[in-house]
């Protein structure tokens, strides 16, 4: 006899289902239908659950947050916090790849109505406050190039992110997802970096 999954278990693989389809296939198929088949339970169980899309579209976006803050924290150095941020996003574009691209397209936003790109973009802005507190702090224990201009290296930083994103999407990544993951964090570190910090 299998038991019945709880209110929240469910509302959490709604969610999943959600970001996969959304991710992966675009808002045409974000659909009852299209979720229900990819959990794997009847259309109206869904509605058990949520009140109607738009309240699965606002579980979609807290599920994103979660997953994304659930990224391990390093506690070391700046450098080595951003490169467990950096290694966790770009490993994430090949697991779970509807989490950068909702992140990184206007899908998720339209979805969401009128208050969803202030949503979807406080949600960005938390990554690039996270990345820019770290170069902040590495710059001051004087672990970067003096010449650094830390606006600029936020935005390197997400531009790679967002970068490995349409390779691995679009199946151009030159060797495997793991490999390019480390390779990417090194050139930027190789970019950020003063010599004598390189390891």
């Amino acid at each position: 006899m299998t038991s019945r999954k709880s209110t929240e278990e469910r509302r959490k693989e709604i969610a999943d289902a959600a970001i996969k389809i959304i991710g992966e296939r675009g808002l045409r198929e974000f659909t009852a239908a299209r979720i229900a088949q990819e959990v794997g339970i009847k259309d109206g169980t869904i509605f058990r659950h949520f009140k109607d899309m738009n309240e699965i579209t606002l579980a979609v976006l807290d599920r994103l947050q979660e997953l994304l803050e659930a990224a391990p924290r390093s506690t070391g150095d700046p450098l080595e916090r951003l490169e467990v941020f950096v290694l966790s996003r770009l490993h994430s574009v090949t697991v779970q790849r509807g989490i950068q691209s909702l992140l990184f397209s206007d899908q998720l936003s339209h979805a969401l109505g009128a208050e969803g790109p202030k949503r979807v973009a406080a949600l960005r802005n938390r990554g690039r406050e996270f990345v820019r507190s770290c170069l902040r702090e590495a710059a001051e224990k004087g672990l970067l190039r003096e010449d650094l201009d830390i606006e600029g290296a936020v935005l390197l930083v997400t531009g790679t992110v967002m970068g490995f994103l349409f390779a691995a999407t679009d199946g151009a990544l030159p060797a495997p997802a793991g490999e390019m993951e480390r390779r990417c964090w090194q050139t930027l570190r190789s970019a950020l970096a003063r010599k004598q910090v390189l390891s």
